[in-house]
């Protein structure tokens, strides 16, 4: 029957093949709905097959080998990992393909188009979107995990694009590989693999179990409520919300965008809004000492105001801000190993929720709102907080993956920072084909590429290049890039009155 609806059939499994269920937080549309591709841009010629054989060599490795395994949907529907006992030329750990260009990457119609910041002002500029081409197979367009049932194709897989001056490599996976924090290990002992030092590679913690079943069977009891409990939204405000948001995201028309911030910028605001909140806790009575924000709370603070500002919404309308975070932190040592000795190359996420209105965004300063973001992070990161939160995801039944916090009329915007993979920090420099140049090869590009569903005013945080400048994508209805826009540009007068 698949033949004659059009729809490819599924693989047949193959005997040795290691069976094993998806995990609590694979077993998700959020994460099935996504296939991912990352690509570093360097400055420099490197060897595709050195990045290859580093990347599959990590796979190969005991505990790392799920990343080479293929997603089958069994006789129930259950999609689950079918692991190779041994990967082949046949069965390879990765896909991978080489696309030698000849040329250099200014000739090349997308390559020509790889996003340069602006060293003065935070300017958008560039669409992820252009480089999409180098980024997956001719043609391709993401269909999330569906593309991966109807074919023998490994989770985790290679681009390399060759040109005569730059070379791009693009990592792609299926989302239920791993999140964002699960690249950085694996994008970590890559590198190891590539500098030859093998050693220092920890081993995973074993798949065979899911540590975080009881979050699917509420096995595990909470401790506490979740600070938001009282604005989870009910089934009326989920239909409401989901007109709304659900049109944005799937309905109308999107465009994507990359933003610079220079470091010129952006490198004062931090001090500033500490010298504020402390001069404020002074006048309070309260110890200064004890205030504290990093540069990445100024930065959603301020893309929050950039989103916002412009819109001209009613100022007494919710806006809900979702921050992705990582769970192996509060719950190392207790469900999952230390991460040092035993990483989870997974997914285990939750989300820090912020409710704010429009006027708060736009009356108030930026360190007034850079502090409510350090504080729901704060606040929601603990491991009571997190049980407390997915026991809200399970209380309604509506099967979606994350609770609906705020109303059924709020502006919705998500951030997933990837400051901490440190992609800018890597160092490919023994991948050079050029074996006469000297120091450090680092990425002076990162984007990401995804489908195919795509959030509206999902903000990605890359991290800062080599020259400090931050940079960021995301989403937007079409037309409202224009209003973002708008914003800078009036934040970025006011900076040089001052």
């Amino acid at each position: 029957m698949d033949i004659f609806f059009g729809r490819k059939p599924t693989v047949e499994p193959v005997p040795g093949d290691q069976v094993l269920p998806l995990h609590f937080f694979e077993n998700s549309l959020l994460v099935q709905g996504n296939n991912m591709a990352v690509s570093l841009v360097f400055d420099a010629v490197l060897e595709p097959e050195k990045l290859r054989q580093s990347l599959e060599g990590l796979v190969k490795r005991e505990g790392w080998q799920r990343l080479g395994g293929r997603l089958r949907r069994n006789a129930s529907g259950k999609i689950e990992w079918h692991i190779p006992a041994e990967f082949t030329p046949e069965r390879p750990a990765i896909s991978f393909a080489h696309v030698d260009h000849g040329m250099p990457a200014s000739s090349h119609p997308a390559a020509s188009r790889i996003p340069k910041p602006d060293p003065t002002r935070p300017a958008i500029v560039g669409d992820p979107d252009d480089l999409e081409g180098l980024a997956w197979e001719p043609g391709y367009k993401p269909n999330g995990i569906k593309d991966y049932l109807t074919s023998d194709r490994p989770a985790l897989g290679l681009r390399v694009n060759s040109f005569t001056d730059k070379s791009i490599a693009v990592l792609q996976w299926q989302h239920v590989a791993f999140d964002a924090l699960g690249m950085q290990y694996v994008v970590e002992g890559w590198s190891a693999m590539l500098w030859e030092r093998a050693d220092t590679i920890p081993t995973p913690r074993s798949v065979d179990t899911d540590p975080f079943e009881a979050f699917a069977n509420g096995s595990r009891p909470t401790t506490e409520q979740h600070i938001l409990a009282d604005k989870n939204v009910g089934w009326g405000g989920i239909l409401k919300w989901g007109l709304g948001y659900g049109i944005d995201m799937l309905v109308r028309a999107k465009e994507n965008r990359m933003v610079s911030i220079p470091e010129t910028y952006w490198r004062p605001q931090p001090e500033k809004a500490l010298e504020e909140l402390r001069a404020k806790a002074v006048a309070n009575g309260e110890d200064a000492s004890k205030v504290f924000l990093t540069e990445n709370d100024i930065l959603t603070a301020w893309i929050l105001r950039c989103v916002v500002g412009p819109m001209g919404m009613s100022p007494d309308r919710t806006v809900a801000a979702s921050i992705a975070m990582s769970l192996r932190k509060a719950f190392e040592g207790d469900l999952i190993p230390v991460s040092t000795e035993h990483p989870y190359v997974g997914n285990v996420f939750g989300w820090a929720n912020i409710l704010v209105t429009v006027s708060d965004i736009t009356t108030k300063p930026l360190s007034w709102l850079a502090r409510q973001v350090r504080r729901a992070i704060n606040e929601q990161g603990t491991r009571a907080q997190h049980e407390a939160y997915y026991a809200m995801v399970r209380e309604p039944g509506t099967g979606l993956p994350i609770a609906i916090i705020g109303d059924g009329g709020m502006a919705q915007i998500g951030f997933s920072n990837w400051s901490k993979v440190g992609l800018f920090d890597l160092d490919f420099a023994p991948a050079r084909k050029d074996k006469g140049e000297s120091g450090p090869c680092r990425p002076s590009y990162v984007q990401e590429n995804h489908g195919p569903i795509k959030p509206a005013d999902g903000f990605f945080i890359f991290g800062k290049d080599e020259k400090g400048n931050y940079s960021t994508s995301a989403c937007k209805v079409k037309g409202q890039w224009e209003k973002f826009e708008e914003q800078m540009r009036k934040d970025f007068e006011v900076e040089l009155e001052r």
